[in-house]
């Protein structure tokens, strides 16, 4: 992942066994971790520092994690109103599951948490260190798409100078939402043929924001992509 510094991760979780563990394991996958243990405390630093991430408990004392969240998205003055949100919860009910994706939370977390679920959920939102190429770049799919390793090889080598010029385009078509469905349309195909299964969720993701008047969705999902983009040229290499 491209960045100067490591993601700042708000974690939010009134169980100090868990929050330990999930702390560390924030840490290892390079993002710098800021646990508290209840909503309150969630909310002050959230509307103190601009965080890159939140992960809120929907339990959290005090105040639940979707309170908080509402709390920050209707402050204007709130460092961290627009910021993308994870929500963690035990309830296995799929109702409860759909009213925190209503609330704005872009996934869900089962706890307990498995560092594994962890990494995945955190890559998925491009906000986990990527250490391996297989993270951005799905090798099966690609030569499942393609054909045949060559193919795949040739073809990648094609996407990776797209990438280079979207990268250089980025700003541009950021302000001009046509332009920008079209090219998403576009780049969505190119990844199933190259197996780049992020990068294409990512896109999918910020394509979907675009017909919506979520302001903070379409901020979280245009990052999400940003940073995507730039972990899936890396993967491509030279």
């Amino acid at each position: 992942m491209n960045r100067t510094a490591p993601p700042r991760i708000l974690l939010a979780e009134d169980d100090p066994v868990s929050r330990a563990f999930l702390a560390e394991a924030l840490r290892q996958f390079g993002c710098e971790p800021h646990a508290v243990e209840d909503g309150e405390a969630a909310l002050r630093a959230a509307t103190a520092r601009r965080f890159d991430l939140l992960i809120l408990d929907r339990s959290l004392p005090g105040l639940r994690g979707d309170q908080v969240l509402h709390a920050l998205r209707t402050d204007e003055k709130a460092a961290s109103r627009a910021t993308g949100a994870i929500a963690t919860t035990a309830a296995p009910d799929p109702e409860i599951h759909a009213s925190l994706r209503a609330a704005g939370f872009a996934r869900v977390m089962m706890k307990p948490l498995s560092t594994e679920t962890l990494r995945q959920t955190l890559n998925e939102c491009g906000f986990a260190h990527v250490d391996a190429d297989e993270a951005v770049l799905d090798d099966t799919a690609g030569l499942a798409a393609s054909g045949n390793a060559e193919i795949l090889s040739a073809l990648r080598g094609l996407f990776a100078a797209e990438l280079d010029a979207l990268i250089r385009e980025f700003e541009a078509l950021h302000d001009d939402r046509l332009v920008l469905s079209e090219r998403l349309h576009r780049l969505r195909a190119a990844c199933g043929f190259c197996g780049a299964v992020a990068l294409q969720t990512a896109a999918a993701e910020w394509s979907d924001a675009l017909h919506t008047h979520d302001a903070a969705r379409l901020a979280e999902c245009g990052a999400r992509f940003k940073q995507m983009l730039a972990a899936t040229r890396q993967a491509l290499g030279n």
